[in-house]
């Protein structure tokens, strides 16, 4: 005799596109637009601090410049509950954090923290010194 099945049905399953997947496709776009000179890693981890929090960073790295990375965003929303999603813009002295309720609000803030003066001025001094380590090392 088998048991029956005292689940609902979930029906079709949506098929969204999370915070992570978001971070990992920007990740990409930037190692094309940097022509490879920044290498980027998407970081997801419990939150160190907040219960039941899951954090997504992203870091870039400069190979050509001794390896130099910082991170540049934070991602952190509810285990279960992706929205309200928090992001905190981490490559500032002093990090801001602002906070999205949708997937339309993350990606007008992500795009407010790439196009922060301190974002550009950090790529474009990673892409110029790897640049000027690859040409000098080639006359070495």
């Amino acid at each position: 005799m088998s048991i029956a099945s005292l689940w609902p049905s979930f029906g079709e399953i949506p098929i969204i596109k999370t915070p992570k997947i978001i971070l990992q496709e920007q990740a990409v776009q930037l190692e094309k637009v940097t022509y490879g000179y920044i290498n980027t890693e998407i970081i997801t981890s419990a939150h160190p601090t907040l219960l039941n929090k899951i954090s997504h960073i992203l870091k870039i790295t400069a190979p050509k410049v001794e390896g130099y990375s910082t991170i540049v965003v934070q991602l952190d929303h509810d285990m279960i509950k992706i929205y309200p999603i928090t992001v905190t813009s981490r490559i500032k002295a002093m990090p801001i954090a602002y906070n999205a309720s949708n997937e339309e609000e993350l990606l007008l803030l992500l795009t407010k923290v790439f196009e922060e003066k301190e974002t550009i001025d950090t790529v474009q001094s990673l892409l110029t010194q790897s640049k000027s380590n690859e040409s000098y090392s080639k006359v070495s």
